[in-house]
């Protein structure tokens, strides 16, 4: 990546030193404690960086890719542009601009706690934790990226191919999960960051379980390409003494409610810049899911709907055109979605079916993340919803133009296959990533690389595809292409990145390494 200047992240920094008091003397005696400065303030920012609480990252990173490639939201403006995400055919501009912000915002913080606890600790553990949430985020979005080689103010560095990029964050994730693991052991009411972590306030013990899970979704993700290996770490994260996320007090969310951050996607909602999709409200609607109504708003289009979606792809869109259909639930300070249990039991679920030792059939754990994840919203009738064998997925019927109207492809019921045919094990590897998608709304980054990696879910494509590097409906758009930015400043590095791409070629219709079927 591009050398970044961190002047402002430095004053900063000299002011928090400044001003930093209280407990000296076990920062020093504490072999856990960075030796030199409580680096716990900088964990706001990066927090903030795992679940997009500002409005404009809010709006380019859960609502431009993530959204309409998982089928969750669909923008609904063309902001004065002629080439989108939602048509398959982004210009450069706003290409970049996900990579690079991750990068921008979270790496200078990472590399001065990285500094100040001397690279050791339980504060350089959690760091690390977070920087590997991030950087799968992109390594799931463009493939090959900067990882081993990138150093603090260095960003201009050789890729790692994607296999060296996900084992390295695997041994990262390893690393923090020995350190935190021995302090819990060693002093299990250790707590530091009651007021900085606005996830888990400070309990490990969570962020082990959190490390853990994130293990088993990079084992999931690279399990078609490297079987053994993704067995391996996944059996591990679960037989690990504290697991994975397995009840809803482990649910990862930005807690912002007594801060001064706010909800970013409640911002872009009230634009009028972002709608439900069509593709998870049609599921939903056809399953009578009473989720719903946590979700979304009512349409106000005719009696005869109630949750409306619209499609995305739509060719200069405007927010008027569909100014009365379902936008999402959402307020100023509701919490911000960044990892739940739910998905962890689809996760195993999957596994399961795979024939890993999970701790349990595939069949439970799918049941228990469509429980969990009515739990997480204090909706009834989970079992209900479970055995209903009748319901599939609705076809999409838009009242105000069927030249946007789309049969649904998948005509699954929620209720489990029993058989043990090798058609009951694909038709129930659908459900659990059509049930997964749905516990994981609003956040579309999942899905889009379940459906990449399997062809599951079925997730509507864009009704215009725009694409002039081969991306197809079919198979709709595979990846991040680099930036232009990145090739003008590293690019001997990004050429050889490219050479570690499927077919050598850098274009959005390219299959990432781990997306082995679809």
């Amino acid at each position: 990546m591009k050398k970044i200047t961190q002047f402002i992240c430095s004053v900063l920094l000299v002011l928090l030193v400044c001003n930093c008091t209280g407990k000296f003397e076990d920062y020093n005696t504490n072999q856990y404690q960075p030796p030199v400065l409580n680096s716990r303030l900088l964990f706001a920012q990066l927090i903030t960086c795992m679940s997009s609480t500002e409005e404009n990252p809010s709006q380019r990173n859960i609502t431009f890719w993530a959204g309409p490639f998982g089928g969750m939201l669909t923008p609904t403006s063309s902001w004065s542009r002629s080439q989108h995400f939602y048509t398959y055919n982004v210009d450069d501009a706003w290409n970049k601009w996900s990579v690079d912000w991750y990068f921008k915002n979270f790496y200078p913080n990472y590399f001065s706690i990285e500094r100040f606890s001397e690279a050791s600790g339980h504060y350089y553990a959690l760091a690390k934790i977070m920087r590997v949430h991030i950087m799968q985020i992109i390594a799931s979005m463009q493939g090959p990226l900067p990882y081993t080689k990138v150093e603090s103010g260095q960003y201009s560095v050789g890729y790692d191919n994607e296999e060296a990029a996900w084992k390295a964050m695997i041994d990262d994730l390893n690393y923090s999960i020995d350190v935190l693991t021995s302090l819990m052991n060693t002093d299990p009411s250790f707590n530091e960051l009651t007021t900085e972590d606005r996830i888990y306030q400070g309990d490990y013990k969570k962020w082990i379980k959190f490390a853990n899970s994130l293990k088993l979704r990079i084992a999931i993700r690279i399990s078609n390409a490297v079987p053994e290996y993704a067995q391996e770490i996944a059996e591990k994260a679960v037989a690990h003494p504290y697991g994975v996320m397995d009840s809803n007090d482990c649910d990862a969310y930005d807690n912002i409610g007594s801060t001064n951050f706010k909800n970013g996607l409640a911002s872009v909602n009230s634009w009028g810049e972002v709608r439900a999709n069509a593709c998870i409200v049609s599921f939903m609607n056809g399953y009578g899911d009473p989720r719903r109504e946590a979700y979304f708003t009512k349409t106000t289009v005719s009696p005869d709907y109630e949750y409306l979606g619209v499609r995305s792809g739509i060719s200069g869109i405007t927010t008027g055109m569909f100014s009365t259909y379902s936008t999402v639930k959402v307020e100023t300070k509701t919490p911000m979605l960044i990892f739940n249990a739910a998905e962890v039991a689809f996760l195993r679920a999957e596994g399961a079916l795979k024939g890993w030792t999970m701790g349990g059939t595939a069949e439970e754990f799918y049941k228990k993340g469509i429980q969990l994840s009515f739990n997480e919203h204090s909706i009834s009738g989970a079992d209900t919803y479970i055995a209903n064998s009748i319901n599939v997925p609705a076809d999409y019927i838009c009242p105000l133009n069927s030249a946007y109207n789309y049969t649904n492809p998948c005509k699954l019921p929620v209720a489990w296959n029993p058989a043990t045919t090798t058609s009951a094990k694909e038709e129930n590897l659908e459900r659990i990533l059509t049930q997964k998608m749905i516990a994981n709304f609003p956040i579309g980054n999942e899905t889009w690389a379940d459906f990449r990696r399997t062809g599951y879910p079925a997730v509507f494509p864009a009704y215009d595809n725009l694409s002039t590097q081969g991306v197809t409906k079919e198979r709709q758009q595979r990846r991040l292409r680099f930036s232009e930015d990145e090739y003008a400043s590293n690019g001997n590095n990004v050429t050889e990145a490219c050479s570690f791409l499927s077919n050598g070629q850098d274009t959005d219709a390219t299959d990432l390494w781990w997306a082995k079927k679809n």
